[in-house]
């Protein structure tokens, strides 16, 4: 019987292990049957789960209720049964996670557990011999590694590493642009989107006076980290949980700024908690990348105790600045770490990454102490250098630009919170809450964005703490004006994506006329006149007119219209 059973948990991992080297399309094929719908999603998951999975695990629990009714003895012997199994799989988790999974791989670390069960046969007799060799054919056919990565057409697998704690890979798509997959689920930034990820360096880092010390948690890419080399006077410290991906960010190079090679920059492998409590430095700034909230653990890095733990690393004057993933959020999870992050931060502020409406991102940022800006307070820390050139790239090399990113206030934020309950070690609703919209197929990217838009500050003067001069209140109505005009410009992305054409066209224009300084309302203009004058030229022409109108004291749309349509 023994013989049997061991036989069979063998070939069970095998076929286990084959059903991991196709699982990748063995769930899309689940996925076209089931549909996109919550269970249809739960149901493939769970469907590929058992391919893998089921067969190991049955005839694992057989082979272990036969030895402990054959340990079975006048005077006990099952006691000790559990034990020496729970004392096995305590040190085999050991063995193979910690050591072997690194060192070989999973696939032959999958293949020797396989061959491991028949290495304990107490004899092989007769047609056993067939159970025996089986699982040594079915090494043949199984592919050289098992690469669970989803790869577009034309694109390929740069580096591929297997850790403790997870799978890292970078892929490269037809376009040679590189992305971070980690667990082939979760995407850490890429070289296409490297603008917004210095983004979310530098308005952290500009919103400091004079920031001498910086410290970021999670790095991915290392492009937002790299992105602190170009101040000078600077010196960073990054966090980075998987230390696999410390291992392939030179990949990412240059855009990265290859900060493995930088002296002012420092790595560390370690859990951002637990370097945030240990650690006995203070800081000036923080940041917090983007923590997929449905990820394992992450939950833990929006909690009331962490967010506390970070201010008591704050230097005098310091500021922490916590990205947030407005996409891969609900909005009774949004409202939950706003709510828990005012309770660390009283005087919180919510800031635009960009402004898009695929993929927003927000930052809650908090102080210790009051700010105070000026009207020139981006101009003055340039004076032509390095970091001036790349700033004007992302168009934040001017005051105005960078505070237009402003969204919301501590007042806006707590209204916008309500009474939401808070995030705590105790009670993580963030853990258990956040997983659920990775399921909702139906959620659009920008519905939290839009209702947060709706608590958007109308009057900036106050909370950036401006003087009472001629020149602080002009600069205080062209900011006004910029933000009015980019909300518009943000409404104008939902309508367009929502097929509202004619709807978004009015919010361009509008956003055209709002202000003089906020431009991207009438570039959309340009772009969809462009388009326009091929298929549908009255419309175009119509649009351009709207357009010179609107702005007159640019001279494109007029140089657009005179040239698609000469009198």
């Amino acid at each position: 019987m023994l013989t049997d059973l061991l036989c069979a948990v063998s070939l069970a991992c095998m076929l286990g292990v084959m059903a991991t080297a196709h699982a990748q399309a063995f769930y899309d094929r689940c996925r076209a049957a089931l549909g996109d719908s919550k269970l249809g999603v739960l149901a493939a998951e769970m469907t590929v789960a058992s391919a893998v999975l089921l067969m190991p695990a049955i005839f694992m629990g057989a082979t272990f209720s036969h030895l402990v009714q054959a340990a079975r003895r006048e005077d006990g012997g099952v006691g000790q049964a559990a034990a020496l199994n729970t004392f096995g799989g305590a040190l085999a988790s050991v063995l193979f996670g910690v050591f072997l999974l690194p060192l070989i791989g999973s696939k032959w670390t999958l293949v020797l557990i396989s061959f491991g069960y028949l290495m304990l046969l107490p004899r092989v007799t007769g047609w056993r011999w067939g159970f025996l060799v089986a699982p040594v054919v079915l090494t043949f056919p199984l592919p050289a590694n098992l690469q669970v990565i989803r790869v577009g057409p034309g694109g390929h697998v740069v580096e591929h590493r297997e850790g403790v704690t997870a799978t890292v890979a970078v892929v490269e798509d037809a376009n040679g642009d590189r992305v971070l997959r980690v667990d082939n689920r979760f995407q850490m930034g890429g070289t296409a989107a490297a603008a917004a990820e210095y983004r979310h360096a530098h308005i952290p880092l500009l919103l400091h006076p004079t920031s001498k010390r910086a410290l970021f948690l999670g790095l991915g890419t290392g492009i937002t980290f790299g992105a602190a080399s170009l101040y000078p006077s600077l010196q960073s410290d990054g966090v980075e949980l998987v230390p696999e991906i410390l291992e392939v960010m030179r990949e990412f190079e240059p855009y990265n700024f290859s900060p493995g090679r930088q002296a002012r920059l420092r790595l560390f492998a370690a859990d951002a908690r637990r370097f945030v409590r240990t650690v006995d430095s203070n800081y000036d700034v923080i940041v917090a990348d983007l923590f997929h909230p449905a990820r394992d653990g992450a939950g833990s890095l929006y909690t009331l105790e962490h967010f506390q733990a970070v201010r008591e690393r704050l230097a005098p004057g310091g500021l922490f600045c916590q990205w947030l993933p407005l996409h891969q959020l609900d909005e009774e999870v949004l409202r939950l770490i706003t709510r828990t992050f005012l309770e660390a931060f009283p005087n919180a502020q919510a800031w635009l990454l960009r402004f898009n409406v695929d993929a927003p991102v927000i930052g809650l940022v908090g102080t210790v102490g009051r700010p105070h800006y000026s009207t020139q307070w981006v101009e003055h820390r340039l004076n032509h250098s390095r970091l001036e050139s790349e700033l004007k790239k992302l168009a934040l090399a001017d005051s105005i630009r960078l505070f237009g990113n402003l969204l919301a206030g501590p007042t806006e934020l707590r209204a916008f919170a309500g009474d939401a309950p808070l995030n705590t070690d105790d009670q993580p609703r963030v853990t258990f809450g956040a997983p659920r919209f990775a399921y909702r197929t139906t959620a659009t990217p920008y519905g939290r964005l839009l209702e947060l838009l709706k608590f958007s500050l109308r009057d900036p003067r106050e909370l950036l703490g401006l003087d009472s001069s001629d020149d602080a209140t002009q600069f205080a109505g062209r900011l006004t004006k910029y933000m009015t005009a980019r909300d518009a410009y943000l409404n104008g992305l939902v309508d367009e994506a929502e097929g509202r054409q004619p709807r978004a066209i009015d919010r361009f224009v509008e956003s055209a006329r709002l202000s003089d300084d906020f431009t991207s309302g009438y570039a959309q203009c340009l772009t969809l006149a462009s388009v326009l004058a091929r298929t549908k030229p009255a419309e175009a022409r119509a649009l351009l007119e709207r357009l010179v109108e609107a702005q007159p004291s640019r001279p494109v749309a007029r140089e657009m219209l005179e040239r698609l349509f000469p009198k």
